[in-house]
This record gives C-alpha cells, structure tokens and sequence, in this order.
C-alpha cells in the first residue's frame, strides 16, 4: 500500500493501522538466541516433580545442605567459566529460570556493578557471575 492510498483513509482507519502496527511491533520485539545448550544441566523441582529422586531438597526442608540454592535471572543463558573472570575458559551455558547448586562466592571481575562470582556445584571448577544469579539461599565465601 502506498502513501498515498493510507493519508486518503478516514482518520480513524489511519489510527487504528498505526496503533495496531505499534502494538504488533512491540510484543514482536524479542531476540532469539542460539547456543550448544548447557554445561551444567540441573533440574528444577518443577521439572522433576518434587518427589522424584532427582529433585533437589527444598532449602527450609534440609539444613545440613553443603551447597546455596540459586536462580538465573539473566535475558539470554549465561556462560559457565572455568575461573571467576571472563577471560577464562568458557564451559557451557545455564539458562533463564534455571536453578544452580552454589558451593562459594568469590571477588572477581567486575560484570556490571557487581565483583561477586558464585562457584557452582559441580565435578569441574565452573563460575557464574553474581550479577546475573538470584540467591534464593545465603552463600558462603569461599575459603582459601
């Protein structure tokens, strides 16, 4: 449709083509994002099913937990790197929503306003930056 034909519509018709445009465009807005999947795949208990034997315990229910509990709050998957830093090797991705067993915080690189870089609970040495992690348990520092 050219110019023309749109400014020789009723004004109404020309008012509800550009809110509906307007309104298409701004749901439509959101980018996809591919990657090689995660590193580190742990389940959440909505996945499992809370009694399913790979759920993991629910914080108030286990006091005895070696590990915090955390939540990736990130747009997109974050990078799982091998040291607290972003110039370290990168070992995978988590993903949005997805919940994270936390042995430790350390400083590290600074990613946005935040030094903080939680160490994962996992068989390899594997870090998130803080910034992008809700803790849904408190975590501990690291020890030397």
């Amino acid at each position: 449709m050219s110019i023309t034909s749109i400014t020789s519509k009723p004004t109404r018709t020309v008012l509800a083509l550009a809110a509906g445009s307007l309104l298409l465009g701004l749901s439509g807005a959101g980018a996809a994002v591919a990657d090689e999947g995660p590193a580190t795949q742990i389940m959440s208990n909505e996945q499992w099913g809370a009694g399913h034997p790979g759920a993991m315990p629910e914080p108030e229910k286990d006091p005895q937990r070696k590990y915090a509990l955390g939540k990736v709050i990130s747009k997109g998957p974050l990078t799982v790197r091998s040291r607290p830093t972003t110039h370290s090797r990168d070992l995978g991705r988590v993903h949005p929503h997805q919940k994270l067993e936390i042995l430790c915080k350390e400083r590290g690189e600074k990613v946005g306003d935040n030094h903080l870089w939680y160490r994962l609970n996992t068989k390899v040495e594997a870090w998130v930056a803080a910034r992008y992690v809700k803790d849904l348990t408190p975590v501990k520092w690291c020890r030397l």
